[in-house]
């Protein structure tokens, strides 16, 4: 049977997670146990939500240390990293477009009363805030844009006709965002199996598939709008940018203002992620797409490579 490079990482993601699952519950007792035998670290306590998430972290960085090669992901320019010569311009591009749509999503919102734009921090402090926004931009774009365009959709582009990849690689890049860590309760014991409890209650959200609907359509639309930026261009630069600019958006709306209302309304987002369930965010994000069909339309639309070698 012959294992492709995008079944590859979901392979090790998957082994990854149940590896976690079965010694996070060991970490948490030897954590308790350190704590019991130094003092000054008794009131050190952390939730087993933070220690399963670091866990998976550290396991899934170790082990593609040790299994990069039998993962066979390939150089850099497989997965759409060109040269950044070539690409920045792109990525420049990329990012004012999407925090501008952002902006005027925002002045909307300020025109009918759901958001008061003000200073709420120090100069000083919203621009370390906005430096760091900066950074987790960047960060998450990068990340997210290699792993979920540059592996799983190019990967599927391969089996797929187009309009299949698109739409399974988006409703798997949007559902993605709803598995969340679960608020668990005081530990009672030693529990063998809290990992995977743990586990099954991050797949809460998608027991209301009616209040999941809105959030989940608007993630899937972004994620079409970064896939087309990334097809139209043949490189992750441009989907990168927007990416890293509706990301800075987000996460320094409140430095500079904050919302009138706890829900927001269909317009703007009434269910969580609030913005990107939003009617207008929809649109926003639609213009944005006819946008990076204007500024790449005089472009060819790159060949797709050749596969790379296979193996079982």
């Amino acid at each position: 049977m012959i294992i492709k490079t995008y079944q590859r990482v979901f392979l090790s993601l998957l082994v990854v997670l149940f590896l976690t699952c079965l010694i996070s519950p060991w970490a948490v007792a030897g954590w308790d146990a350190i704590r019991s035998a130094i003092p000054a670290w008794e009131n050190v306590r952390y939730p087993f939500s933070r220690i399963f998430n670091r866990l998976f972290m550290v396991l899934a960085i170790i082990l593609f240390l040790i299994f990069r090669r039998l993962l066979k992901i390939g150089p850099p320019s497989q997965l759409g990293l060109t040269s950044f010569r070539q690409g920045y311009g792109d990525l420049l591009t990329g990012f004012p477009i999407a925090l501008i749509s952002f902006v005027v999503v925002v002045v909307i919102m300020t025109l009918t009363g759901v958001f008061w734009p003000e200073l709420r921090l120090t100069f000083e402090e919203g621009l370390k805030r906005s430096m760091s926004a900066i950074l987790a931009a960047v960060t998450v774009g990068f990340l997210e844009e290699v792993f979920f365009r540059g592996i799983i959709l190019k990967g599927l582009l391969e089996d797929w006709k187009p309009t299949g990849a698109f739409i399974g690689a988006n409703l798997f890049y949007s559902a993605i965002h709803f598995v969340r860590p679960a608020q668990t309760s005081a530990i009672q014991g030693f529990d063998p199996l809290l990992g995977f409890k743990h586990l099954a209650h991050t797949f809460a959200p998608f027991l209301d598939p009616l209040g999941l609907f809105p959030g989940l359509f608007g993630l899937f639309l972004l994620g079409i709008v970064l896939s087309y930026a990334f097809i139209r261009t043949g490189s992750l630069y441009l989907s990168i940018g927007l990416h890293a600019g509706w990301v800075f958006g987000i996460k320094t709306i409140k430095v500079y203002g904050n919302y009138t209302r706890e829900g927001l309304g269909w317009l703007f987002g009434s269910t969580d992620p609030k913005f990107v369930s939003g009617v207008a965010t929809w649109v926003g994000f639609l213009m944005v797409g006819l946008i990076v069909y204007w500024i790449t339309r005089s472009r060819p639309i790159p060949a797709s490579d050749p596969p790379p070698a296979r193996a079982v």
